[in-house]
């Protein structure tokens, strides 16, 4: 393990590999007032839109925030809050239009713009959104206690970032094993080193060891002590079972030949409108897969939205020309419709009743491969799939969550 000099960044994503989300809030806050040491402006932008929380971790009320800002042109400088010497953005209102926020054009503006000004942007999200993100961050950070596993869900989540040429950073974590034979022996990497959310008065040092190493390097590069994603020697313990958000989260590994790239057309807070949408693109040869996902609706409850998912492809650039297709053919306006990575989708048993029963049960399907397989929704992640794996189990359903494969393939 050596430390890394990286170049001076921009842009960097901060991306939470744990289900502890207030565990990773503090450790974005950490990150973020660590920077603030090298002596530049540092903004900290709440881009996890299904339930944002990084205003709580500093006793802030949900105001204006970056969906106000790109959906109703409220000014940048007045959703801003100035905390500890970072600008923070809230997430601002509710939308039904994640995708567009996060294609959105302007975050290329604002990153040059950062860079004129020599200015670092941090922006907390999924690696799921950080796909669909129209810019490219200079660098990664990952959050994660306990460090991450690049085989499980998220970790594969990260390594399709890291595929985009973005490097990796760091990990930010709360505890280390060392390699070595006597632990006591081997002071832990500041650079793993993250303060609770809620921090007892012993362990306020931390967050200034962590700044101590982002800002190093005379000539304004980043240092950061990391071996990426958790490669344990085998002289090493048994690693520390990741933090789970559900049950759910245990997922199927990737194939090459996965298709799991898709096109998200539209999100509706009625299943029927979904549905309506899905039997046009049906009746054009188009596979949909209405998928119902839960959003936190700022403390008024569970919202549902059914997201209608055009296609299943086994590159971005695939994906991208189905779109263009469909613009051609009329099944969606020019400029609709958002390509993301979402390969997960609920494979149902040979005994599952008839898709017109289970259509009305709020459970859509769709036949794949030449057999009579029966398919249901399109998952960026595991855990997003907690809602329908619910409403299967309460229509007495077995299924199983798979990677969707290309025909004559098992998944």
């Amino acid at each position: 393990m050596t430390v890394r000099p990286l170049p001076r960044s921009r842009l960097d994503a901060l991306v939470p590999a744990t289900g502890d989300l207030k565990w990773a809030a503090g450790a974005a806050w950490d990150v973020a007032r660590a920077a603030t040491l090298s002596d530049r402006r540092i903004a900290l932008v709440d881009l996890w839109l299904e339930q944002p929380m990084l205003h709580e971790t500093v006793g802030l009320t949900p105001t204006e925030g970056i969906v106000d800002a790109f959906e109703y042109d409220v000014s940048l400088t007045k959703a801003a809050h100035e905390v500890d010497r970072v600008f923070f953005i809230a997430a601002g209102t509710v939308t039904a239009h994640a995708g567009d926020l996060f294609a959105n054009p302007r975050w290329k503006k604002l990153h040059g713009g950062f860079r004129v000004e020599d200015a670092l942007l941090l922006l907390y999200l999924s690696a799921g959104a950080l796909a669909r993100l129209s810019a490219v961050p200079d660098g990664l950070i990952v959050l994660s206690p306990d460090g991450y596993e690049p085989e499980s869900s998220i970790g594969q989540g990260i390594t399709a970032v890291m595929e985009r040429g973005v490097p990796l950073l760091g990990v930010v974590r709360e505890r280390w094993t060392p390699a070595g034979p006597d632990p006591r022996s081997v002071a832990p990497p500041p650079g793993r080193i993250s303060a609770a959310v809620r921090r007892p008065v012993h362990r306020l040092a931390r967050p200034a060891v962590v700044a101590a190493t982002l800002a190093a390097g005379a000539a304004g590069s980043w240092a950061l002590l990391a071996r990426g994603a958790e490669h344990r020697r085998a002289a090493a313990p048994p690693p520390v079972a990741p933090v789970r958000a559900r049950p759910i989260a245990a997922a199927p590994a990737r194939r090459v030949d996965s298709l799991a790239w898709t096109v998200q057309l539209a999100a509706y807070a009625r299943l029927d409108k979904a549905l309506a949408l899905a039997d046009r693109l049906t009746a054009d040869g188009v596979t949909p897969f209405v998928t119902p996902v839960a959003l936190d609706d700022r403390g008024r409850g569970s919202a549902v939205w059914y997201r209608v998912l055009a296609g299943a492809f086994p590159t971005r650039d695939s994906a991208v020309g189905a779109r263009a297709g469909m613009w051609k053919h009329g099944l969606a306006a020019r400029g609709q419709g958002d390509v993301l990575r979402a390969p997960y989708s609920f494979s149902l048993s040979d005994g599952a009743p008839a898709p017109s029963r289970l259509r009305a049960r709020g459970i859509p399907v769709v036949p794949w491969g030449s057999g009579s397989r029966l398919l249901a929704g399109a998952f960026e992640t595991p855990e997003q799939a907690s809602l329908l794996e619910a409403r299967l189990k309460r229509a007495g359903v077995q299924a199983r969550l798979v990677t969707r494969m290309g025909e004559g393939t098992t998944p």
